[in-house]
């Protein structure tokens, strides 16, 4: 089922690349996009962060929590994963089509992952599988104004403990000169 997920979302996003818009990403710009995300283990929230240093070129970065929990009778179990990371984007903005932003990138991070259970009388605590994780990532921006656009990106982690395919929406606010 996920490997279906991923090949639609492939190819509606390249069968949208020629709709690039140039004037919705250019250099200077700064996009801070509060996100919700469900990924193959849990959801997610966060933020995440793009400066343009070029006018296809974007890098940033993100940091992605989950907290989840359950009980068990007098037993409790919660568990943590933070996950921030490093993220290279390229925006396809060679056509004019006003709206649209459609980007593809690469983003490396790390997931720290703590749990607790509670088990009555004795309460035990680890670090857990924490690991480094490498992720291509597509994405497309749908801009409501010249400053905000809704914001949908599909990651799959391929390498770490941490690995599956998920889904970040968010909004996007778009900070810096207007072009």
């Amino acid at each position: 089922m996920k490997l279906k997920i991923c090949v639609v979302l492939c190819m509606f996003f390249l069968g949208t690349l020629g709709f690039a818009g140039e004037q919705e990403f250019h250099k200077g710009n700064l996009f801070v996009t509060p996100q919700f995300a469900y990924y193959s283990y849990a959801p997610n929230f966060g933020v995440g962060l793009e400066y343009a240093v070029t006018n296809n070129i974007g890098v940033g970065g993100s940091v992605m929590v989950a907290f989840w929990s359950d009980s068990f009778g007098i037993y409790k179990v919660s568990e943590t994963l933070i996950t921030p990371a490093f993220e290279v984007y390229y925006h396809f903005t060679k056509l004019n089509a006003p709206k649209l932003d459609l980007f593809a990138g690469v983003g490396i991070g790390y997931s720290a992952y703590s749990w607790s259970w509670d088990l009555g009388d004795i309460e035990w605590k680890d670090e857990g599988s924490s690991s480094v994780y490498f992720s291509p990532i597509l994405g497309i921006r749908y801009y409501l104004n010249k400053k905000i656009a809704v914001s949908l990106k599909t990651h799959y982690s391929s390498v770490g403990d941490w690995t599956g395919m998920g889904g970040e929406l968010g909004i996007a606010f778009k900070l810096g000169r207007e072009k």
